[in-house]
């Protein structure tokens, strides 16, 4: 398994290598305001007026909407790496991702603490 800080490193260079492949191919990935390339200025006008309209708590609720489908993502990603893993390991692997090798062992055995008593 890759270390977290492995992975972001070789994310970072992947990301790097297309950025320099759209600079020359003479395409930007982002426009100015953060527009991607894909989605014309009419259509991000349109989006940026429906955000502006909704409540708080309708926002709020997207965002946890976002954050779940990430969540599950991430947990089938684990899955499809770690066919055999059972689902306290994919939840410690998934602890480890988010919080690094040792803040993540520290908190598996203190769980575990927990858990025996």
């Amino acid at each position: 398994m890759l270390e977290p800080e492995t992975a972001r490193r070789m994310v970072a260079i992947r990301e790097a290598r297309r950025a320099a492949r759209r600079l020359d191919r003479g395409t930007s990935p982002l426009r100015l305001g953060g527009t991607p390339v894909d989605t014309t200025a009419a259509a991000q006008g349109i989006q940026d007026a429906l955000q502006r309209r909704l409540a708080p708590a309708e926002k709020l609720a997207q965002v946890a909407r976002l954050s779940r489908m990430v969540d599950l993502l991430s947990i089938e990603g684990l899955k499809r790496r770690h066919p055999t893993a059972t689902d306290e390991m994919i939840r410690d692997l998934r602890a480890e991702l988010r919080l690094g090798r040792d803040l993540a062992a520290r908190v598996t055995a203190a769980r575990r603490n927990v858990e025996a008593r």
